[in-house]
């Protein structure tokens, strides 16, 4: 090696490489045929973030290099780094088939595939880096990733647990076993694991982030706030890190200073993603004209990014402006290439409120995946309400399709009264927060982190027992209807998923809307202020009148909620809770249901 790509590589691994590649370029300039200089040039522009000109360097190396396989397996680096993951797949293969034993190009291959959702392909590949290195914390971690999204937890704490023995200092092993130990509500050993990932490597944004999840789980939301500040010093421009930070800022009463970590990153640079962000948080917190500022100054540097399209259009229309809205929204889908339906959804809700009835239908004649299939049924039976069809009412056919169950009392309790009482006790402790979170619908009053399914107190236990026979009797008395897209999926096995509490203080209620994670949606009522029981609809649940600003749909059918029971309704149909007076807290517990 030259004295001068020696001293390139002194600067770079010095952190000076800005300076490393002016040398570079230097040397370059004088010998154009130089690999080993393109090859380092290559490196260095990756590490400065200049992904397509280092790629263009590697990519030049690479036939006359006379270790290729290493060019080969950096140049899959670099473009793994620049999102290109199927090119990063080419790249290691192609370092792999001329040096099959080498590690590096093996690993990331792996975690490559991983990424890519080819579950099955990342497996074979981490099994077979683990033949030749048993003790891979990097495979280890990566098996462990796989049996995490595929819901085995036992699973995956198996690999990180031995990923973590194989190298105790393994950064994302001790991490990602923290963020599964907490979904299991193993809260302490989560905290253990990420306090000490904290200490080994106290620059780890993503370890001081899960520790705020975590922190918050535990009903800790001050610490949570400091973790949550810390990891977005340690990753100023992580947009979602940003985004949970002035969440629950906007939940411990900070108000506009939701914003503050945002504002103090976006004063020094431009960032689209980021600008977005802060778009979102200002338009959740009742900020709508200063979140059309930060969508100017996201599309300002990114005049294509769509979300930001999107949402500025879902604010013009909400605000009246109706032609430009849908402009936006249009934009966006077609940037998308039309297989974004949450854009799609948006761009039907402005549809429909602004009278373009057939236009909202032609745009849900696409079908939807799994996780949007609720609300767009919900947006096609608005569609149909709208237009007089009478389709709509086999959606909303509420003699067939809701019911009001009550629990049977659960063992060790004399009543439902004393195991209500019990479970309002566990639920206040749960509620640390002063507001609720941004992106729920409800609004004067507060909801619980976490799922509530996975705390282990016996009375809360003893309710997601009691709920679960509540349920299935409910799916039982539903009719057999293989035809109708939501009898269709009538099980005699239900899940218990998605699960929290809710407290709403006097003028709290609910704004419109659906549950898209669901099947069956209910809540169930712990306590109900007698206000409540003896009015006219305050604090009822009300049924049918669609979330969107403009349509005069009014509600359909109205609810009084009684403690100790449990309204069931299919996921897609629209339901909000009407405002009420009381000098009590109405306390709920709503939740999902999947077939199992």
């Amino acid at each position: 090696m030259s004295a001068d790509l020696q001293l390139a590589m002194q600067l770079l691994q010095s952190g000076r490489a800005e300076e490393a590649e002016a040398r570079l370029d230097a040397l370059i300039a004088t010998r154009p045929d130089d690999v080993e200089a393109l090859h380092l040039r290559g490196v260095v522009r990756g590490r400065l973030g200049r992904f397509a000109a280092g790629i263009a360097d590697l990519e030049a190396a690479v036939e006359q290099h006379p270790q290729p396989f290493v060019v080969l397996s950096n140049l899959g680096n670099l473009k793994r780094r620049a999102g290109d993951l199927a090119g990063a797949v080419e790249a290691y293969r192609a370092a792999l088939a001329r040096k099959p034993d080498f590690m590096d190009a093996m690993t990331n291959l792996a975690i490559t595939l991983s990424d890519l959702g080819r579950s099955d392909e990342a497996e074979t590949a981490f099994r077979d880096v683990l033949e030749s290195e048993p003790d891979s914390a990097a495979a280890l971690n990566g098996l462990g990733n796989l049996r995490s999204r595929a819901g085995d937890e036992a699973g995956a704490l198996d690999f990180y647990s031995r990923a973590i023995d194989a190298n105790p200092r393994a950064v994302m092993p001790r991490i990602n076993r923290g963020s599964v130990l907490r979904s299991v509500n193993r809260l302490a050993d989560s905290l253990q694991d990420l306090d000490t990932t904290c200490r080994l490597v106290p620059g780890q944004a993503e370890a001081h982030f899960q520790r705020g999840h975590t922190l918050r789980t535990l009903g800790r939301a001050a610490e949570a706030r400091e973790a949550y500040w810390q990891a977005s010093r340690c990753a100023p421009l992580r947009a979602d890190i940003h985004k949970d930070l002035a969440s629950l800022l906007w939940e411990l009463g900070e108000g506009r200073g939701a914003t503050a970590a945002l504002d103090a990153v976006l004063a020094s640079q431009s960032d689209p993603e980021l600008a977005y962000t802060k778009a979102r948080v200002l338009l959740r917190t009742g900020y709508p004209a200063d979140a059309l500022e930060a969508l100017e100054v996201a599309l300002g540097s990114e005049p294509a990014h769509t979300r930001a399209l999107a949402l500025r259009g879902e604010i013009r229309s909400k605000q009246g402006d109706g032609e430009a809205g849908l402009a936006d929204l249009h934009a966006a889908l077609a940037a998308s290439g039309g297989d974004d339906f949450e854009i799609r959804h948006q761009l039907v809700e402005a549809c429909l409120m602004h009278g373009q009835t057939e236009d909202a239908v032609d745009a849900l004649r696409a079908d939807p995946p799994a996780e949007h299939l609720q609300k767009h049924v919900a947006l096609q039976a608005t569609a149909w309400r709208c237009a007089g069809d009478d389709r709509y009412r086999r959606f909303y056919d509420y003699d067939r399709l809701t019911a009001k169950r009550f629990i049977d009392t659960p063992a060790g309790f004399t009543s439902l009264d004393a195991f209500n009482e019990a479970l309002a006790e566990r639920i206040a402790a749960l509620h640390a927060t002063q507001a609720q979170p941004i992106e729920q619908t409800l609004f004067g009053g507060t909801q619980s982190p976490g799922r509530l399914w996975d705390n282990d107190d016996p009375v809360i236990q003893a309710l997601a027992q009691a709920l679960q026979a509540a349920a299935q009797r409910f799916v039982e008395d539903l009719p057999d209807d293989p035809g109708h897209p939501f009898l269709a999926r009538k099980s005699d096995r239900l899940k218990l998923t998605g699960a929290w509490s809710v407290r709403l203080r006097s003028g709290g209620g609910h704004v419109d809307h659906i549950h898209p994670a669901g099947w069956i949606s209910a809540s169930y009522y712990v306590h109900v202020p007698e206000t409540v029981l003896r009015g006219e609809r305050a604090g009822w649940l009300r049924l049918g009148a669609p979330g969107l600003p403009g349509l005069d749909l009014p509600a359909e059918r109205y609810i009084c909620p009684e403690a100790g029971a449990a309204i069931f309704f299919p996921s897609y149909m629209w339901h909000g809770v009407e405002p009420f007076e009381s000098e009590d807290v109405r306390v709920t517990a709503p939740f999902d249901l999947l077939p199992d």
